[in-house]
């Protein structure tokens, strides 16, 4: 009796705490040294967070009772890196992985593992391989003739067309062989570019144009695990940076296409969606890109399985970007000047309006302010009579707009407050973020929206505001 009581002891407190072990990596060190071992998962921008951490030890275990969600990891010892690890599935994980440091590392428990590391391996060997190639060629060009050197430059290219073609049927057959795995989608997306045609070298805007609409050809939009991988991070750095140099037209389409491809995926596109928003939809960066922030809301809006919290923040931004366009009449509201009277907006009249929304409290407004009031193409333009600046302060502090008048305003400006607060009841203007400077000609046509202080004299000169 004692006997079957002590088996059913182990079996309800101890099988339990076996069997809800979710995730457990045991890693057998050789020849390392450190304080700590790290399970890290990427960021998606460019760091590794510790994810598990242990007291170095020759054989260390890392381990929770949830599984690790899929994705990319890496394993450091102190900040030193060690392994890749992928996680292609959200389950029971117990993984071995016996490390020699700088040589080798073998696992049990998971062959895609252990084909990653012989896959970072070969990349590793194969990178060499070219590198050691155009090393070759630079060399040669140092002391060997031109008309040797022709030779060599085609004999070098044929060699190097060989690695590539040996390097692409390899990563062929790991994604064939890791079918349905994350090790298969970046050895997909790992395919080199297709060359853009020879004369695009020519012209760096069709180079550019080019890679915007191929450097995702060979991207599994279908598997939303792609997200957590460095590689498409950088992917994508390159992507908006290369469309911060196309045309507005151009920059947009290329923009627009690239959501619509990430559309057989709402996790897919939902990532691709948040990604271009922080780089071209916040005002915050100097990325901000208002007309391509509208392509991608038109997009998102159109996208049948876009989830509920993203179309209400595209609804509302799409309301607030598309407010006080150019070309269209700036809105009106009541004003309260600095001699007590009020008026309108749409009162002021001259040729042309440089309309200035700040706080005088705001930093920024107050270091802007100061830039304006040294710009001389902008004094030249109040002088002459056809530019007047107005400055609005919307918020309801009515003594600090009095102190500011008192102490602070320009004398050549206007300066307005709304005093009826319909700035922001009616949302009139998109007022996140100040200061916030408009151009508008003489029938409230507005000539520029979201002006920047560096660009005041550019447009004064452009529009013949200024001699």
């Amino acid at each position: 009796m004692k006997r079957f009581f002590v088996l059913f002891f182990i079996s309800v407190i101890i099988l339990p705490e076996i069997f809800a072990q979710g995730f457990s990596l045991v890693i057998n060190c050789q020849g390392i040294k450190a304080d700590s071992i790290h399970l890290q998962q990427f960021d998606g921008k460019k760091d590794f967070n510790n994810v598990l951490s242990v007291v170095f030890a020759e054989k260390a275990t890392l381990k929770q009772k949830a599984a690790l969600p899929a994705g990319y990891y890496s394993v450091a010892a102190d900040t030193n890196y060690l392994f890749s690890l992928l996680i292609s599935e959200e389950k029971k994980q117990s993984i071995t992985a016996n490390v020699r440091f700088g040589s080798t590392v073998e696992f049990t428990g998971s062959d895609e593992n252990q084909a990653v590391w012989k896959y970072e391996h070969r990349m590793a060997l194969y990178g060499a391989a070219h590198n050691a190639l155009y090393q070759q060629y630079a060399d040669a060009q140092k002391t060997m003739p031109e008309y040797m050197l022709q030779t060599l430059v085609e004999r070098l290219q044929a060699q190097d067309a060989q690695i590539t073609e040996k390097e692409a049927a390899y990563k062929d057959s790991v994604a064939q062989a890791f079918a349905g795995t994350l090790l298969a989608s970046i050895a997909q997306f790992d395919q080199e570019l297709p060359p853009a045609p020879q004369h695009y070298y020519q012209n760096r805007t069709l180079l550019r144009q080019y890679y915007c609409q191929h450097c995702f050809d060979y991207y599994p939009f279908n598997d939303p695990r792609m997200a957590t991988t460095p590689m498409t991070t950088q992917r994508m750095r390159e992507f908006c940076a290369n469309v911060l140099y196309l045309s507005p037209t151009d920059a947009a389409q290329a923009v627009e296409d690239l959501l619509t491809k990430a559309q057989v995926n709402a996790s897919t596109y939902h990532f691709f969606f948040d990604w271009l928003s922080k780089t071209f939809g916040s005002q915050g960066t100097p990325f901000y890109n208002e007309s391509l922030y509208l392509a991608m809301l038109d997009n998102a809006l159109k996208y049948n399985s876009l989830d509920n919290a993203h179309h209400v923040k595209c609804e509302t931004e799409h309301k607030l970007h598309t407010l006080n366009m150019e070309g269209t009449t700036i809105n009106n509201f009541k004003v309260q000047w600095a001699d007590g009277t009020r008026g309108t907006l749409h009162d002021v009249e001259a040729e042309y309006l440089l309309v200035y929304f700040q706080n005088p409290e705001c930093p920024e407004c107050t270091m802007i302010r100061g830039f304006l009031a040294e710009n001389e193409e902008l004094n030249k333009a109040i002088a002459s009579g056809r530019l007047k600046v107005v400055t609005i302060y919307f918020e309801d502090d009515e003594e600090l707009w009095k102190r500011y008048i008192a102490n602070e305003a320009k004398a050549e400006y206007m300066h307005g407050w709304d005093y009826s607060g319909e700035i922001d009841k009616n949302t009139l203007f998109d007022l996140r973020a100040i200061p916030y400077m408009f151009l508008v000609d003489k029938d409230k046509k507005i000539i520029k929206k979201d002006l920047l202080y560096n660009e005041v004299s550019d447009y004064l000169k452009y529009f013949h505001i200024i001699d």
